[in-house]
């Protein structure tokens, strides 16, 4: 995939100043999202929180019809990025991005929240001050994440949450602990024989058991399985499938 532009099926990306890269697992992320809100009753509102360059309201907006869809980002460089791609997106009445932190944000309650936070903690930090804030857990740490979600959601809605396998176990206990429940979870490995990659997990504030599913980004060939690719179609540059 280019480093500058990630194709929708109307227009594409951009992300030149920020330095927030769009990454694999970002895109699964979005895409798996994606396929879920398709599945169910479409969410009134949306929350994105710590958005980059706006890349995950941008794949739910493609799925949605009416769904207003609010996006926080801490970074102003990332935050004038998303508002430019929101602006020149199809679905520009429906999107929003705001230069604010999650702590001093509040505007009642939503349907769904989506979060791809950041999870380096303790790490040394480089000299790109915008990477630093998409990648380390010292502006917004588990804990903090947990307990603003708890107080933005809505008693029905859903929280769909992306984390290192070490990260995620951390929060899933800090949530059972208050109340937020997993409902399923997706083990994502970049081969078939590889260690855990990514978990990306759904939870809601009413208790269930929670299931769980298994997705491989690659075949031993390199190439996308059919699984993994199925989430990204719709958002690929056409050169990416690896069917061509």
């Amino acid at each position: 995939m280019p480093n500058t532009y990630f194709q929708f099926k109307q227009f594409r990306i951009e992300q030149v100043q920020s330095g927030m890269k769009v990454t694999t697992d970002g895109c699964l992320f979005g895409g798996w999202v994606a396929a879920e809100i398709q599945k169910t009753i479409e969410p009134g509102r949306i929350l994105d929180i710590g958005a980059g360059t706006g890349l995950l309201s941008l794949m739910l907006a493609q799925v949605t019809e009416k769904t207003k869809i609010t996006a926080l980002e801490i970074n102003e460089a990332a935050c004038k990025e998303a508002k430019h791609n929101f602006q020149h997106s199809p679905w520009k009445e429906r999107l929003q991005c705001k230069h604010t932190s999650l702590q001093n944000f509040d505007t009642g309650k939503y349907d769904l929240i989506i979060c791809n936070p950041p999870f380096f903690k303790g790490s040394q930090e480089g000299a790109n001050t915008n990477k630093n804030q998409a990648v380390h857990s010292s502006s917004l740490d588990a804990e903090e994440l947990l307990d603003h979600v708890i107080r933005l959601l809505d008693p029905n809605g859903s929280l769909y949450l992306l984390y290192p396998e070490r990260e995620m176990e951390t929060f899933k206990q800090m949530a059972l602990t208050k109340g937020l429940y997993p409902i399923h979870q997706v083990i994502v490995r970049n081969q078939k024989d590889c260690s855990v990659f990514r978990l990306m997990n759904h939870f809601q504030l009413k208790e269930a058991r929670e299931s769980i599913s298994e997705l491989i980004i690659r075949s031993s060939n390199r190439k996308y399985t059919k699984k993994s690719w199925n989430l990204l179609k719709d958002y690929y540059l056409e050169y990416n499938n690896p069917h061509v």
